[in-house]
């Protein structure tokens, strides 16, 4: 299985079978050890993402993001965030002028999500953060960090502009209708949406998903709608 993506502005072609989260994919065949691994469950943030598409940027945990969630899409990890010339982003250097960081497992995951909410104009640091644990600061001094860093501009390099290619080998189809009527035809298979199941099911119970397919493409089954008397959430 092969898809396409870019990874800290570069563009990368991964092969990897389909059940290969983006966390062991970066630290085993990228040799990208900042994302760290923590509690493998999508709960602690050390290894948060920053992953873009037509929707925007978001931060994401690498642990149970399974690699063709990402084909087409932009993933920056710790990395990526400096500069190209090694200057470091607003948020890094807030963390080291606040005294944001310890022991320091948990600060990659801290700056990549304070990055997003930068690049994302967000000032709700309370709620931005929510994802990510610390055990050593306290917090105060990563909440100030993010509050110093909110005047500062974005920086050029953090301006990602994905694709929009399908992954290759996995069924990934692109309306409701396409999948149904390949889920008729392959009625054992897992249907994957965000993950946040399906990738424990991986990474805790080690069960081997030999047919999946990823909703991330059904255009019809994203989004929210809010009728007179009911709320659509999609897949």
């Amino acid at each position: 299985m092969r898809m396409t993506f870019l990874l800290n502005g570069e563009t990368v072609v991964a092969d990897a079978t389909p059940t290969t989260t983006l966390l062991d994919w970066l630290r085993e065949d990228r040799g990208l050890c900042g994302t760290k691994e923590g509690c493998n469950e999508g709960d602690c943030g050390a290894c948060t993402v920053m992953v873009t598409d037509a929707g925007g940027a978001r931060a994401l945990n690498a642990c149970i993001l399974l690699l063709p969630q990402l084909a087409g899409k932009a993933v920056r990890t710790v990395e990526g965030v400096a500069g190209p010339d090694g200057g470091l982003h607003p948020a890094q250097q807030a963390m080291v002028d606040h005294h944001g960081s310890q022991c320091g497992f948990c600060t990659p995951g801290f700056v990549v999500t304070m990055a997003v909410a930068h690049l994302n104009g967000r000032r709700d640091h309370d709620d931005q953060l929510a994802g990510n644990l610390c055990r050593c600061t306290g917090y105060a001094p990563i909440i100030r960090a993010a509050q110093a860093a909110e005047a500062a501009p974005v920086p050029d390099w953090m301006q990602d502009a994905p694709t929009d290619s399908a992954p290759e080998g996995v069924a990934a189809p692109e309306s409701a209708d396409a999948l149904a009527k390949w889920y008729l035809a392959n009625p054992d298979a897992t249907l994957v949406a965000g993950a946040t199941d399906v990738g424990l099911w991986v990474t805790k119970q080690f069960r081997d998903l030999p047919k999946l397919a990823f909703l991330n493409r059904c255009a019809d089954l994203r989004g929210i709608e809010v009728g007179a008397e009911e709320i659509r959430i999609g897949a």
